[in-house]
C-alpha cells in the first residue's frame, strides 16, 4: 500500500532508520489517509527510547520537545510540522482512568497496537517499505464503516471511560456505525464516565455536536445512556408526555428532533439541546386536559447556567447559551416595540441564533402547528429585519441622556433612584424611539423622581 505523507514525515522516518532504528506512521493521520481525509496531526511510533529520539533529532538540528518522556513520548518539529514520536509500549494499571501507572517499551509494533482504543486507530504504516501493519483488521472496519474496539472492549473502557464517548465522536465524525460488542460494552460501563474530568467530557461533546453526522452521534448518545450520564437533568424528558395537540412528541423526542434543524453552531446546538430542559418541573394539566409549561424558559435557563458550568464551559458560552434558553419562547406576533425590547434584552449579535433555535423548536411540533408557525416565523422575521435597519444596538448607552445628566439637571443624589430613572426613560424610548431627545428626556426625568419620591 502506497500512502502519500508529507516530506517532514518522511524525513523523520528516513531519519531514524539511518540510525537503525524502526519507524511507522501510526493513529487517526493513517485511518484519514485511508478515508481520503486530510490528517490533523502526525504520530509515529518507533522501538527507539525517548532519550535516543532526542539525540538523534537534536543532532540533526531539530527542536525537540520532551513533551512526555515518561510516557514515551517527544515532539520534533521539522520545517513548521509537529510529530508526535512515541516508543512502542505497553500499558498497565489505570488507576486515574486515564493514565497508565506502568509503562513498558517494546520491541514490537503489533505490542504496542495492542493498547490503542478502535481497530480503525490500530493501524500502523511503514513509509520505507510500503507495508501497512492492521494485526486488529483495521482496515476492513474501515471499509465497512465499523467502530469496533480492540481486544476485549470492557478492558479498553475500563483503562479510559472517555473512550467510550470518543466511539460516539468518531461515529459522528465518520458516520460509521458501533460495532454490537462495542456497544454492549459501553451500556455496561456507561457510569464510569462520572470518573472523567468536566474538561474531557465536554470537549468530546463538543465535537459530537459539530460533526458531519452529529444526530447520528446524538442517537448513539441516548441510546448507550452516555447522554443522561453527561446532562441527567434531560432523563426528565424521556417518555414525558406533553399531552397537547401542538405537540406529538415527548419532551425529549422533541428535543431531539429540534436538533435536527440546528446549523452547525456549538451556541445554537446547546442551547436547542437544553431549551426545554425544564418542562418537565413546570409540568400543569388545564382543565381542557392540556398540557401546560408555564414559566419553563425561565427555569430552564437557570438549569442551563448549572449544567454549562458543570461542564465548566466559558462565561460566553453560559451567557449565550442562558440567554436563547430564556428567550427561545419569543412570540412571533409582536410589533415593533416589542423586537425593540426584544433586541435590548439579547442584543443585536445574538437575534440570528436566537431566530435559528426558534425556529428549529418550531420545525418539531406537529404537522399543523408547524403550518402555522412557519408563517408566522416568516413575517415576524421579514418585520424585525427592518426593526433591526432602522439603526442602532438599542442599548442603553444610545439614550440621550445618562445619569451625570439626571443627577445634574434633575437635583438627584447619586443612588440607585438614577438608575431606576434610567431603565424608565429607556422603556420609554424603545415603546418610542422618537422621544430619545435630550430635553423631553431630562423633562420626564424629573416628572419620574417626584413621581418616585410621592411614593416613598
Amino acid at each position: 500500500m502506497n500512502l502519500f505523507l508529507p516530506e517532514e514525515v518522511l524525513n523523520a522516518c528516513r531519519i531514524l532508520a539511518h540510525n537503525k532504528k524502526e519507524s511507522y506512521v501510526v493513529g487517526g493521520g493513517i485511518r484519514d489517509l485511508i478515508l481520503g481525509m486530510a490528517p490533523q496531526d502526525w504520530d509515529l511510533a518507533t522501538d527507539a527510547h525517548p532519550r535516543e529520539v532526542e539525540r538523534i533529532f537534536k543532532g540533526k538540528g531539530y527542536k525537540v520537545i520532551p513533551t512526555g518522556v515518561k510516557y514515551g513520548t517527544v515532539t520534533v518539529h521539522i520545517n513548521g510540522v509537529s510529530l508526535e514520536i512515541t516508543t512502542f509500549r505497553k500499558e498497565a494499571n489505570y488507576f486515574d482512568y486515564r493514565r497508565p501507572s506502568k509503562v513498558k517499551f517494546v520491541t514490537k509494533i503489533q505490542d504496542d497496537l495492542s493498547r490503542r482504543d478502535f481497530t480503525v486507530n490500530a493501524l500502523a504504516y511503514d513509509p520505507l517499505r510500503s507495508y501497512l501493519c492492521d494485526p486488529y483488521h483495521g482496515l476492513a472496519d474501515l471499509k465497512n464503516e465499523i467502530i469496533k474496539a480492540v481486544r476485549d472492549a470492557e478492558e479498553r473502557f475500563i483503562e479510559d471511560p472517555l473512550r467510550m464517548l470518543r466511539a460516539v465522536r468518531f461515529s459522528a465524525e465518520l458516520g460509521f456505525t458501533i460495532e454490537q460488542k462495542t456497544k454492549h460494552a459501553i451500556i455496561r460501563n456507561v457510569e464510569l464516565l462520572c470518573k472523567i474530568s468536566a474538561e474531557r467530557v465536554r470537549e468530546e461533546l463538543n465535537r459530537v455536536l459539530m460533526a458531519e453526522h452529529f444526530y447520528q452521534g446524538l442517537e448513539a448518545m441516548l441510546e448507550l445512556g452516555l447522554l443522561f450520564v453527561i446532562i441527567p437533568e434531560l432523563k426528565e424528558g424521556w417518555l414525558f408526555n406533553q399531552y397537547h395537540p401542538s405537540h406529538q412528541y415527548t419532551v425529549l423526542t422533541h428535543t431531539m428532533e429540534a436538533m435536527r434543524y440546528t446549523p452547525a453552531d456549538l451556541t445554537v446546538r446547546l442551547a436547542v439541546l437544553l431549551h426545554d430542559v425544564a418542562k418537565p418541573r413546570c409540568y400543569s394539566r388545564g382543565k381542557d386536559g392540556r398540557g401546560h409549561f408555564y414559566g419553563h424558559n425561565v427555569l430552564g435557563s437557570e438549569m442551563a447556567e448549572d449544567i454549562l458550568r458543570r461542564l465548566h464551559y466559558s462565561n460566553k458560552v453560559i451567557k449565550d447559551v442562558v440567554t436563547l434558553v430564556r428567550e427561545h419562547m419569543l412570540e412571533l406576533g409582536m410589533g415593533p416595540a416589542g423586537q425593540r425590547r426584544l433586541v435590548a434584552r439579547v442584543g443585536r449579535r445574538l437575534i440570528p441564533q436566537l431566530l435559528q433555535v426558534r425556529l428549529a423548536d418550531i420545525m418539531a411540533h406537529s404537522r399543523n402547528q408547524v403550518v402555522r408557525s412557519l408563517e408566522e416565523y416568516e413575517q415576524f422575521t421579514a418585520k424585525l429585519e427592518q426593526t433591526l435597519k432602522a439603526g442602532g444596538d438599542f442599548a442603553l448607552r444610545e439614550l440621550a441622556v445618562n445619569g451625570a445628566d439626571i443627577i445634574q439637571e434633575a437635583g438627584v443624589t447619586p443612588g440607585p433612584l438614577v438608575g431606576v430613572v434610567l431603565r424608565k426613560l429607556w422603556d420609554e424610548v424603545l415603546e418610542d424611539p422618537g422621544k430619545n431627545n435630550r430635553v423631553y428626556l431630562l423633562s420626564q426625568a424629573k416628572k419620574i423622581i417626584t413621581t418616585l419620591n410621592n411614593q416613598g
